[in-house]
């Protein structure tokens, strides 16, 4: 929510094994120079962020909330920091403290996780699922034994990726909530969310009615994209290049 990931330096968030695979850094360069020969110094490579996360959403049949702008950007960009989010293996538990931590709830745990209904994820975050869960030298029994074959064909490597959504991943809408109830959830934290019985009503309620899913989604989206933002004139800064730094 300060734009620190897209800080391009030695040892910044951009630069972990976490950050990997993220991608588009040349389209948020290119709305950035747009914006600063419209408006110069205006609008912070954070609120571009936010709102390229909403029009990328409405682009794959997702829906529409009101972004509030005004956000800093940050000046630091640390490498360990991107180790912090979820990596797919914690439990519910701890996902649960996590996102209260943030300020969100358990609604907003479920809901958010839906956005695994689209993009992929790095073998490595299934490796153990599919060949030593919990140290057993066996595969996680929750898992559908047909999705677990397919699994294994793909993930030849931990860097080899994988459709979060099985069926279909570049769609935005609720099968991601279906395959959690089919055992077809990719993550461990995403397939927990059906097993354990503080979420599991959220899983079934999203999965029958999808309405209710969009309309919470556009709510916890904006109060995911309030977490921890800089808007007092002593925080941050607008960056006029989102990779480093204003020059003074």
């Amino acid at each position: 929510c300060d734009g620190s990931i897209l800080l391009n330096h030695l040892g910044s968030e951009r630069t972990a094994l976490e950050s990997k695979t993220l991608r588009g850094f040349q389209l948020i360069d290119d709305i950035k120079a747009e914006l600063e020969r419209k408006c110069p110094k205006t609008v912070s490579c954070a609120d571009i962020l936010t709102a390229a996360a909403r029009d990328a959403t409405l682009l794959v049949g997702g829906p529409f909330w009101e972004v509030p702008f005004g956000r800093k950007d940050g000046k630091i960009s640390l490498s360990t920091e991107a180790n912090l989010v979820p990596h797919g293996h914690e439990n519910i538990t701890a996902l649960i403290a996590f996102f209260q931590e943030k300020g969100l709830d358990i609604l907003d745990l479920v809901t958010l996780s839906g956005s695994h209904t689209i993009g992929r994820s790095t073998c490595s975050s299934v490796m153990d699922r599919i060949y030593n869960f919990n140290g057993t030298q066996k595969p996680d029994p929750s898992i559908n034994v047909y999705f677990l074959k397919l699994l294994r064909k793909r993930c030849k490597s931990e860097l080899d990726l994988v459709h979060l959504d099985v069926l279909t991943p570049r769609t935005f809408d609720t099968i991601y909530y279906t395959n959690l109830m089919r055992k077809v959830g990719l993550l461990s934290t995403d397939q927990s969310l059906f097993s354990d019985a503080r979420t599991a009503p959220f899983v079934e309620a999203f999965a029958t009615q999808p309405f209710l899913f969009t309309s919470q989604f556009s709510v916890s989206m904006v109060k995911l994209g309030n977490v921890q933002v800089l808007t007092r004139p002593s925080e941050g800064e607008i960056r006029v290049n989102c990779n480093r730094v204003n020059t003074v």
